[in-house]
């Protein structure tokens, strides 16, 4: 077995996907990796034994993957100087001084690792010091800030990913027979360097088939009110403002990232943290509205630790201070005990493929024609680790009883201080997807929040 492990140091990966310059590549591709060890030869004085272990891997077939789920960043267009005088860039992809348009697309992966295994391989004994010396050399795979430590693995995980002949989940670009020459003549003629082979890639057979879900399919910590004021779910943003501070007062100091939602300096987290979400009475004839506790949903990318950091919070807070408004007690509880539907979990994680909102989603920016409000929406799904909807339709109203109009939600503010736009909203996918559905500018506290729509409650 040849297996070669791909260590990321920074915890972000910097590669942008060959079919949108505005996307981020995961898992990185087979390709890619064959394409770093060439450099790392080059760089190294291209030796001869050397090359004999690259020329030997590329006809070895492409390998399996192993890789950790990820966030994606949402990759802002920055203006850089134009270095290559060779490249015409067209006027609307330059600034006012010249400067060209670019994206730097990166995810952050839940893991530090992704491993290439290639199973049935055996490596000569002449072509393993090579390649060794060419992993150790290997100092990035993707963009030259995604800095790695590569080196052969002993005993890799499971593939999630497989090469396949016939139907095809993915496709991924390989190294096949000649790709070396193919790449050193590219070099030589001063010419970027081509995408190469593309092969398919589907699960392992013995792999499930897991429902498709977001980022925050982990934890589902529930905290049920016990006394207090009766509120409606317009009294989201207080409710879950108020646990969230009484989360950070009860928890160690400095307050970890996963539950401030900033790092050490202050600035916003880029990888998904803690969101609060209200757990209401709707969906029934009778109902009311009224917010009967709250929900921690605790991203599956968070590490171990952190999920315990969440997990003592929670079960340290009985009050809520909720200002002129009162104060809430509260207790940790189970999440299905409860013979409550909206105390259940299972009301807002079970599969479906139509879901609709419970409260609205807060759009990152003002929709200026028709359909624009169901763009902003699609593209939020995505961001929030949801595959790409069929449908969306946004509305002012929810499709749930007991869930107020849009408006009766306190606007929440953009950076310059205007008020951001947010409208209720059905989404069908193409398949079965798992909750908690979340999605929006105001997901981690408690706006973009849906529940599965089921077939009774729309026909």
């Amino acid at each position: 077995m040849l297996a070669i492990a791909v260590r990321y140091l920074t915890g972000r990966v910097v590669a942008t996907d060959v079919s949108s310059r505005e996307r981020a590549e995961w898992p990185p591709h087979p390709g890619r990796l064959f394409m770093a060890l060439v450099a790392a030869w080059g760089a190294g004085g291209r030796a001869d034994n050397e090359r004999r272990a690259l020329e030997w891997l590329e006809r070895q077939g492409p390998p399996s993957l192993a890789f950790p789920d990820h966030f994606a960043v949402a990759a802002l267009q920055t203006f850089v100087p134009v270095n290559d005088p060779k490249i015409v860039w067209p006027p609307e992809s330059r600034d006012r001084v010249g400067k060209a348009g670019r994206y730097f697309p990166s995810v952050i992966p839940a893991g530090d690792r992704v491993h290439f295994i290639w199973a049935t391989v055996e490596v000569p004994a002449d072509l393993l010091p090579p390649l060794q010396a060419l992993c150790a050399r290997m100092t990035y795979l993707g963009h030259s800030r995604t800095l790695v430590h590569a080196y052969l693995e002993d005993s890799p995980p499971e593939p999630r990913l497989v090469p396949t002949g016939g139907a095809a989940e993915v496709r991924v670009r390989v190294a096949a027979e000649g790709r070396l020459d193919q790449l050193e003549a590219e070099f030589l003629a001063e010419r970027r360097p081509s995408g190469g082979a593309w092969h398919g890639y589907g699960r392992p057979a013995s792999q499930p088939h897991p429902a498709p879900g977001g980022h925050f399919q982990g934890d589902f910590l529930v905290l049920k009110r016990l006394s207090g004021p009766r509120l409606g779910l317009g009294s989201t943003l207080k409710l879950c403002l108020s646990l969230r501070a009484a989360l950070q007062a009860v928890s160690e100091q400095p307050v970890p990232e996963v539950l401030s939602g900033h790092r050490a300096d202050g600035s916003p987290s880029v990888r998904p943290h803690l969101a609060i979400v209200p757990l209401a009475d709707v969906g029934h004839q009778h109902a009311e509205g009224s917010v009967l506790g709250l929900a921690l949903l605790v991203p599956k990318e968070v590490t171990d630790s952190e999920r315990a950091v969440v997990t003592l919070a929670a079960s340290r807070v009985e009050t809520l201070h909720l200002g002129r408004t009162g104060v809430w007690r509260v207790s940790s509880a189970s999440p299905d005990d409860d013979e409550r539907v909206a105390l259940r979990a299972s009301t807002w994680t079970s599969k479906a493929k139509r879901w609709a909102t419970v409260t609205p989603v807060v759009l990152d920016r003002f929709p200026k024609a028709d359909g624009d409000a169901e763009a902003i929406i699609a593209n939020a799904l995505r961001l929030a680790g949801l595959p790409e909807p069929a449908n969306v339709v946004a509305s002012s109203v929810s499709m749930f009883e007991g869930a107020p109009h849009a408006r009766e939600f306190t606007a929440l503010e953009s950076k310059t201080g205007s008020r951001r736009w947010h409208c209720h909203a059905v989404i069908t996918f193409p398949v079965d997807v798992e909750g908690p559905v979340l999605c929006g500018a105001g997901r981690f506290r408690g706006y973009g929040f849906f529940r599965p729509l089921r077939s009774e409650e729309w026909t």
